[in-house]
């Protein structure tokens, strides 16, 4: 074999192996020139959608895929885009999700599912175990109202501790001691302790329901965990369509490589040309 047939068999060989650059720094390289070069990601991104993740994909996809050529390095480009679009979708997946579930949505569920009129909705605080240091104050309190046999300030004082605190609490607020606060305060001192009495029965009423509604809770979370029958819908014809995209251009990008390759063969200097050079090697 003369030298010039060695060296075209030797380039064949080596075109057949041809993955692209194989060291760190020709990775790189590579990876920011097809970012750089493409032609169908130039208005793909959104606004919160960060360049340098897509730039990290694409540069990946180069280095695996080793696209030689615009219409493999466009195939290759196609497939970075394809596989952007289904990141999207499962972010919006999480997203619907996540809006579904939310404090404000559960507590609004529970109310439904409890019947509870606007008056008593279910809050988002009410999604919490109950405080138990205030149930237990709500009962001692409300013993002591029940307790007392004289309805003044000095019995309160002396017979109900807790009430007396929170009395003087309340009157501060207002800047003003009990014993000033009191004959301005709406029923006067019997018209407190009645409030206060209903406001300690509303506690411990509320504690109690509390593990029922904390179970529903969880029960509406748990059926929110699927998206409703209409978006999977959608979401599911979206997610076919992308996953056969990307078969389409996988398959096309394989097609693409071999018949390069196979071009490259074909190609190979004719054998005037070989003559032509065997004889000025030889001259």
């Amino acid at each position: 074999m003369s030298t010039t047939e060695q060296r075209l068999a030797a380039n064949r060989t080596n075109a057949l192996h041809s993955t692209g650059p194989t060291s760190p720094h020709g990775k790189a390289v590579a990876s920011r020139n097809a970012t750089r070069h493409g032609v169908l990601s130039g208005r793909l991104l959104l606004d919160e959608e960060d360049p340098a993740d897509f730039e990290d994909l694409l540069g990946r996809l180069v280095q695996s895929l080793g696209p030689v050529g615009a219409i493999e390095e466009t195939l290759v480009e196609r497939v970075a885009v394809t596989i952007w679009r289904q990141r999207r979708l499962v972010a919006c997946e999480t997203a619907n999700l996540s809006l579904a579930r939310q404090a404000k949505k559960i507590a609004s569920g529970v109310s439904s599912e409890l019947g509870r009129s606007y008056s008593s909705e279910v809050k988002p605080d009410d999604l919490t175990p109950f405080d138990s240091e205030r149930v237990e104050w709500s009962r001692k309190a409300l013993a002591e109202i029940d307790a007392l046999e004289e309805l003044d300030l000095a019995a309160i004082e002396k017979s109900a501790p807790l009430v007396f605190e929170q009395l003087t609490s309340d009157a501060a607020e207002d800047q003003e001691a009990p014993t000033a606060f009191m004959p301005n305060y709406e029923g006067g001192l019997t018209g407190y302790l009645v409030q206060l009495a209903q406001w300690c029965r509303d506690q411990i009423r509320e504690a109690e329901a509390r593990p029922h509604v904390l179970a529903l809770a969880d029960q509406i979370r748990a059926k929110r965990m699927v998206l409703p029958t209409d978006t999977l819908e959608v979401m599911s014809r979206y997610q076919t369509t992308l996953d056969n995209q990307l078969f389409r251009l996988l398959r096309a990008l394989r097609d693409a490589q071999e018949w390069r390759l196979k071009t490259l063969e074909s190609n190979s200097c004719p054998k005037g040309i070989v003559a032509a050079s065997e004889v000025l090697e030889a001259a």
